[in-house]
């Protein structure tokens, strides 16, 4: 779940670009953005060392991206920097991909499985989570856990749909040892 920080910074920048219709190209930027905050843990220690002050940090994070993402990215991260919320950044950009995707028609959802999946399998599920979903499009992340058994538990939003033999057994479990004799 999203912190109120990333609500809060994620839907003025997602607001922005939505009234400036660059919703797909804000998402990649935003995407290739979280890559290097990801990747640079020299940058990540310069943001949180105590002695620099934060116009040195917005003035060295403004050089290094300047000419390379659009003003309105390095405006909000001057803004991140100045209220010192780079603490808070992986979160906020998190947030901002997953509001983006959504205002695109874009979801994504979590499939773990007991056994690898045939393609035809993968497709089928995809056709009926699209179905039964205002989304146009899905992202799928396949997983695989021996220890479901069986079945598969699917995770979208905030729902799961847990369709596994071990959760069957144990509900079955639970139900048989309230029984008296």
């Amino acid at each position: 779940m999203a912190s109120r920080v990333s609500k809060i910074y994620g839907d003025a920048y997602v607001s922005l670009q939505t009234e400036k219709k660059r919703l797909a190209e804000a998402m990649e930027e935003v995407k290739a953005v979280k890559e290097i905050f990801d990747t640079n843990t020299d940058l990540i220690r310069f943001l949180h060392h105590p002695q620099i002050t934060k116009d040195e940090k917005m003035k060295i994070v403004e050089n290094i991206l300047k000419g390379k993402v659009s003003d309105d990215m390095t405006g909000f991260l001057m803004i991140i920097i100045k209220k010192g919320r780079y603490q808070e950044i992986n979160g906020i950009f998190d947030y901002m991909i997953e509001q983006m995707k959504k205002l695109q028609g874009i979801g994504t959802l979590q499939v773990t499985s007991a056994m690898p999946l045939s393609e035809e399998q993968k497709d089928k599920i995809k056709k009926k989570v699209l179905s039964l979903t205002s989304y146009k499009e899905l992202e799928i992340i396949y997983e695989i856990d021996e220890e479901i058994i069986g079945g598969l538990i699917l995770c979208m939003d905030d729902r799961v749909v847990d369709n596994s033999i071990r959760t069957k057994l144990t509900t079955m479990g639970k139900h048989l040892s309230q029984i008296q004799l």
